[in-house]
């Protein structure tokens, strides 16, 4: 994630996108003949001779750098690739440099500055001497995956393409290929080990070696047995050891040499270092206060730290599995005893923060990761990497939420005056967590919504001493959470009050400022037209779910006109190259289509959607968002336009091709995918179409066959109603509308005149998740905005008026993740670091929930109620 969050301070944009005055130092090669070319490739720039890059595929060379000797290797190197006459690439500034080493970047790419193509072996060979030669006594990270050409030499090497080839994925992401000895296209794998194709030898090693995957082998040294990874990361990973001495279990730290960068410049090896010194500092003052420093060692080229272990787990995770509003069902009694809980680790940590300012000491990065509660709740601070004296250098780098933004600007002054500052502001961003759950991005950019937070978690209980215990231990912690937040400036927002009084005029109005800003956001010239998320750009950000053809739908179905010429080039985008776009529903060629039919470009819609249906990844999908069912509702969405009986033909014969039982579980989703969008509920919704359309009863008894197999699946959730796992090996327990109870609600309650019981309880058990008080996302396929939709379309199917009431309930808390901006509301995307459009996660999303409401708007989220007539008409 972190690469789009440098280029904008409002909506994620890839990091070439930065402003290059502030990207830092620029890099540049030798001078070049005047023949070469130079072309700028993301964060790389590409340095070409005439005849341009001599192989599509080969041994790739890579040089390292340390962070203040890039500029000087890179002299040295591209001198000699211009001498060898190799092609060669190199990240051009030092915020791609920074990015590529930072502590949290890609592990695939991490260590590499420079890429080089020779075109076989023996220009490989003289060229990777030649460097190794003229580099002799540079440092730089070792480059995961790939073998060093000597024994610490900057310059290293992997089998790979040079030239890109990509296929499409289902889900439009794109994975490389590499041309094999036999010249079939095999994946080019970014492994993090050193390995090989089929039928390729490396020509470098002291001995022909295949280097082929090994088994894990136990690792040992300096007295360690590890014995589990905890995590890994770019800058070095954490891991659990066993002492051969003592037999104890302790924690280990990694730090790899000339990486893990900080933004500050500092590297994982100094902070290390700094970390083991303030430990066994805090060792000798407040003994047993910190994890006890054990050991601190070089082995190979990377630093180690091992310390005491903490036993427990986060506080993050903590919360994420004790918090009572993540569920429903919570009596007072267990609310009571979460908040009576709250409170003791509360004043630990208060105690503790107290006991290290007291010894001179300031922690800096106060996070809920950094804190451990083991069983009794008996907490401990953990990861010392930021702390430091108070009168000394500190590093300044913190959690996200629980360290001041950079538009913080009065905070960040006062916290340059009093390095303890940072300690309180952590301090009160974990009571505010404790209190409210994890809506620090939301709420240090609209305090107002503290309010609507603390509304959607107030208590329904009796008077009595439970109450009164929970509202006293509320107020202790809302004293807290606001110390630095103010919940009092003027805003034009409702508050939670004058939304329980008219629900409808106060969400009408949210709908209307939430289009007016999605029409702020659109850019017609650039790319993407509207902001998306990270998976947008991954994907692609012309779909219904990331892009442009979800956000025009949306604005569509609310009556707002977008830009013409956002549609057209929406038509045009698509039209240029369609084999470069998946086939699916929500994440390709078949949802562009839909949504061009809906504004009447019709032509271009069959055209596109011709191009979906002969798509050879059909033949790998099944599912609504990415395969074959979405295509053929597509084509049956065409019919209700053009009642061209051909889309009907088409739709089944599409439906013949998906397969029953066993047999359709490799068409899913990856391991037999739960869900709407990527399980069965998805063909389930193309039968009952189908079904009415074609009066084909098979169609019926398959869907509800699908349902059945779907409900077989659900696991309880929590107190009360049903949840889904996400696949056959996954089993976080989802209640979305795109996987989860919510989808399987909106599907199964179309068949409820022709199940049985156990359906309609299925159903109803589903559909009470829809009605939690809290959720972590505010977005429509997993967040709250699709509990919105959820609710009322099964309202609208069923004509209950108790379930519209709940889908109103759960609107108006839509206010908690709501921010006012001078063009209207916007609403985060994924990750909540950034806003976004999309619909997905971002604003579109809210906007079509909303009008499903509130215009009891029919067919919202790609169905044909409308069409068929036999749903959605209470």
């Amino acid at each position: 994630m972190i690469p789009y969050l440098v280029a904008d301070e409002m909506f994620y944009r890839p990091l070439d996108e930065a402003d290059p005055s502030a990207a830092g130092t620029e890099y540049h090669p030798c001078e070049l003949p005047a023949s070469w070319s130079t072309q700028a490739k993301g964060i790389w720039q590409v340095c070409t001779p005439q005849e341009g890059i001599r192989a599509s595929r080969g041994w790739k060379v890579h040089v390292s750098a340390a962070p203040k000797r890039a500029q000087h290797v890179l002299d040295i190197a591209s001198a000699i690739c211009v001498e060898h006459g190799v092609a060669f690439k190199y990240l051009r500034n030092w915020m791609s440099f920074g990015w590529v080493h930072h502590k949290q970047g890609p592990r695939v790419q991490g260590g590499k500055f420079m890429a080089v193509y020779p075109p076989d072996v023996e220009t490989a060979r003289a060229l990777m001497t030649a460097l190794a030669d003229a580099l002799e006594g540079e440092e730089g990270p070792h480059i995961l995956g790939d073998r060093r050409f000597r024994d610490g030499s900057v310059v290293a090497y992997r089998y790979g393409a040079f030239t890109e080839i990509a296929r499409i994925r289902p889900d439009g992401t794109r994975q490389l290929l590499v041309e094999a000895p036999d010249g079939a296209l095999v994946p080019d794998e970014r492994r993090l080990n050193f390995a090989l194709p089929d039928g390729i030898q490396d020509p470098f090693a002291p001995e022909p070696s295949t280097a082929g995957p090994s088994a894990p082998k136990e690792v040992s040294f300096e007295g360690l047995r590890f014995t589990k990874v905890l995590r890994h990361a770019n800058g070095g990973g954490a891991f659990l050891a066993e002492q051969a001495a003592t037999g104890a279990t302790v924690f280990v730290k990694e730090a790899r040499r000339h990486t893990g960068l900080h933004w500050s410049g500092t590297t994982a090896v100094e902070r290390l270092q700094r970390e083991y010194d303030t430990l066994r500092a805090l060792h000798e003052a407040v003994p047993g206060f910190a994890p006890e420093p054990l050991a601190h060692f070089q082995r190979w080229e990377n630093s180690y730290l091992v310390t005491s272990l903490v036993a427990g787990q986060s506080l993050q995770g903590w919360v994420l599995n004790n918090f009572p509003y993540f569920h429903t069902g919570a009596d007072s009694a267990e609310i009571s005893g979460y908040y009576e809980r709250c409170l003791r680790i509360f004043q630990q940590l208060s105690e503790q923060m107290e006991r290290l300012h007291a010894a001179g000491f300031a922690f800096v990065d106060v996070s809920p990761n950094n804190v451990m509660v083991d069983d009794q709740d008996v907490v401990r601070l953990v990861d010392f990497e930021s702390a430091g004296r108070i009168d000394g250098p500190l590093d300044r780098m913190g959690t996200p939420g629980y360290f001041p933004s950079v538009a913080q600007k009065g905070l960040r002054e006062r916290n340059t005056k009093d390095p303890r500052f940072l300690d309180e502001f952590g301090f009160a961003a974990i009571a505010q967590l404790l209190l409210l759950g994890p809506m620090h991005y939301v709420t240090q950019q609209q305090p107002t919504a503290l309010h609507h937070l603390l509304a959607a978690t107030r208590p329904a209980t009796e008077p009595g001493p439970a109450t009164e215990q929970i509202t006293r231990a509320r107020e202790h912690l809302w004293q807290a959470a606001t110390r630095f937040v103010d919940p009092q400036i003027p805003s034009d927002l409702p508050t939670p009050e004058e939304v329980a009084a008219s629900p409808a005029e106060h969400l009408r109005v949210l709908r209307d400022r939430t289009a007016d800003a999605l029409l702020a956001m659109a850019a017609p010239e650039r790319t993407p037209v509207f902001p998306t998320v990270p998976r947008g750009y991954l994907s692609n950000t012309l779909c219904v779910a990331y892009g442009t053809a979800g956000v025009l739908h949306a604005l569509r179905l609310a009556g707002r006109q977008a830009d013409p010429a956002i549609v057209s080039r929406l038509a045009d985008d698509a039209l240029r190259e369609p084999e470069k776009l998946p086939p699916g529903l929500h994440t390709g060629l078949a949802g562009i289509a839909w949504v061009l039919a809906d504004h009447g470009r019709l032509d271009e819609a069959r055209t596109l959607l011709e191009a979906a249906r002969s798509h050879p990844l059909l033949a790998e999908r099944a599912t609504l968002a990415e395969g074959t069912a979405g295509v053929a509702l597509a084509h049956l969405a065409l019919h209700g336009h053009d009642r061209d009986e051909k889309h009907l033909l088409l739709a089944q014969e599409l439906r013949a091709r998906v397969p029953e039982g066993a047999d359709l579980a490799p068409l899913l989703g990856d391991n037999d995918t739960t869900g709407l969008l990527h399980g069965r509920p998805g063909i389930a919704l193309l039968d009952y179409y189908l079904h009415h359309l074609t009066a084909d009863d098979r169609a019926l008894s398959r869907g509800l066959a699908l349902l059945a197999e779907e409900r077989a699946r659900a696991v309880p959730y929590d107190h009360l109603g049903l949840s889904f796992p996400v696949s056959g090996i996954d089993g976080r327990r989802f209640i979305y509308l795109g996987r989860g109870s919510a989808g399987f609600a909106t599907v199964a309650a179309r068949y409820l005149p022709y199940g049985d019981e156990e359906l309609a309880a299925a159903v109803a058990e589903s559909l009470i998740p829809s009605s939690v008080p809290t959720t972590i996302y505010g977005g429509l396929y997993e967040g709250r905005a699709g509990l919105v939709y959820s609710l009322a379309e099964h309202a609208a199917i069923t004509g209950s008026a108790t379930g519209r009431a709940a889908a109103f309930d759960a609107a108006a808390r839509l206010f908690c993740y709501a921010v006012e901006h001078p063009t209207g509301v916007l609403f985060h995307g994924e990750y909540f670091a950034r806003y976004s459009a999309d619909l997905w996660s971002g604003s579109a999303g809210v906007l079509l929930a909303l009008t499903r409401l509130l215009d009891d708007r029919r067919d919202a989220f790609f169905t044909l109620d409308g069409l068929v007539g036999t749903a959605g008409h209470h």
